[in-house]
Order: structure tokens, then sequence, then C-alpha cells
């Protein structure tokens, strides 16, 4: 039977428009970090993970822009990666940008401190900046 080990939120920001922190092109940026207890795991460890961030562009991204959000366990293992084309009308320079993550680490070796620790990045080819929404969600479960 499943087995709900814990449940975590990094929420930076809960509303759009609620921040302004400059995301510098070209410059992962780590926004949203959980430690989730694994104590008294069964086998097949398993983590679901959904996050979301918010970016606004101060003027017209180069046409092949790209952002990116993923997920990293520990401090290097990556675990989850997605890529969104910015397209932004010439129309409105100052688009915004919604990127969101749904994805899972399966089989998920356990820590010697049985803590679970995953970092949610942000990434952009252009100069941007984070207005929020910024939230990363992850629930670990076993068997």
């Amino acid at each position: 039977m499943t087995k709900l080990l814990d449940v975590r939120t990094s929420q930076n920001a809960s509303y759009g428009n609620t921040v302004s922190i400059p995301l510098p092109a070209n410059t992962p940026v780590a926004i949203g970090e959980v430690g989730l207890d694994a104590t008294d795991a069964g086998g097949n460890i398993r983590v679901q993970f959904s996050g979301i961030a918010e970016l606004a562009f101060p003027t017209s991204p180069p046409f092949d822009s790209v952002i990116s959000i993923s997920i990293a366990r520990g401090t290097d293992s990556l675990v989850a990666y997605a890529l969104y084309s910015v397209s932004v009308s010439e129309a409105n320079p100052n688009a915004v940008q919604v990127v969101t993550i749904n994805a899972s680490d399966f089989n998920v070796p356990l820590p010697p401190s049985n803590e679970l620790v995953y970092t949610l990045y942000l990434f952009c080819t252009a100069d941007a900046t984070r207005i929020g929404m910024e939230s990363f969600n992850a629930a670990a479960y076993s068997d």
C-alpha cells in the first residue's frame, strides 16, 4: 500500500505582480527549495512536483529567446526540465510569460539524512523580471 511520507511548499509570491526581482539573461536562479522527510520510507520512493513562475520583459526579447524551468535533487542531480519559447508581440513588448512544470522523480535513493532536498531553478536567455507567482510543491510517497 502506498504511504505518503511528506508534502512541502516553497512559496515566494502567491499572486502575480507582487514582487519585482531582476532575472539577468543566461543566469540560472533558484526560486524554490523543499526538504522532504523520508523517515520510515519503504521501498520505491517517488516524488511528484509542480511549480510555476511568472516573468515580464522590459523590452522585446530576441525572437529565439527561451525560458527554462528545472528541478534538481540534492545539489546537482537534474530531475526534470521544461523549455518554453518566448513569443512576445510587437504590440505588447512587456508581455508576461507564465511557465509551469509538473514532474516526478521515480525510484529515489534514500539519503543517509532521510531528507530529500529539491530545488526549482528558473533561467532565461533574455533579461527579464520575476513578478510572481512563484510556487514549488513536492509530495513524497513510498511503498
